[in-house]
């Protein structure tokens, strides 16, 4: 296989599968049929890696505005650079995160529990609570799940 093996037809379905699903987390399965793999196995994800390797390598080369990125146990999405991505990544996720924290803690106050207390019941760490409360931490939605029954409310009570 050589520098150049995107530019087959495979490595064209590969970047046209990634392409038509941009932003969208795309399943190894999928990934792997758009590259003539009928099964998702060891041997399949290799070539596919290999496949992503050089797209990865096309893109950095042409300065394309656009990533590959690994979604962990699920495949691989292409996502467009924002122009700015620290400061718009930071600006708006900082709100949203301390209008959740917020949340978190008028839940719990209205609960009657400490940061202890709750930290303790839903199975987490206090000092990780306290930065979640302070807008310092994003939750996962495991996390919220727990904390929301621990305070017997729903989930999108948080938000």
């Amino acid at each position: 296989m050589g520098k150049r093996h995107w530019a087959t037809p495979k490595g064209l379905s590969l970047l046209a599968c990634l392409l038509n699903d941009l932003g969208r987390a795309i399943p190894y399965r999928r990934l792997c049929s758009s590259i003539g793999r009928n099964s998702d196995n060891s041997t399949n994800r290799h070539i596919l890696r290999q496949y992503i390797g050089w797209l990865r390598e096309m893109l950095l080369a042409n300065k394309s505005p656009y990533v590959i990125a690994v979604v962990h146990d699920v495949g691989y999405v292409l996502c467009e650079m924002a122009e700015n991505p620290r400061h718009t990544l930071r600006t708006k996720r900082r709100k949203d995160v301390a209008q959740l924290g917020r949340n978190v803690r008028r839940l719990r106050i209205a609960a009657g529990l400490t940061q202890t207390a709750l930290a303790k019941r839903s199975g987490m760490n206090r000092a990780y609570l306290s930065r979640l409360e302070g807008g310092r931490r994003n939750p996962t939605l495991a996390t919220l799940e727990r904390l929301a029954k621990t305070l017997e409310v729903m989930p999108r009570s948080f938000l």
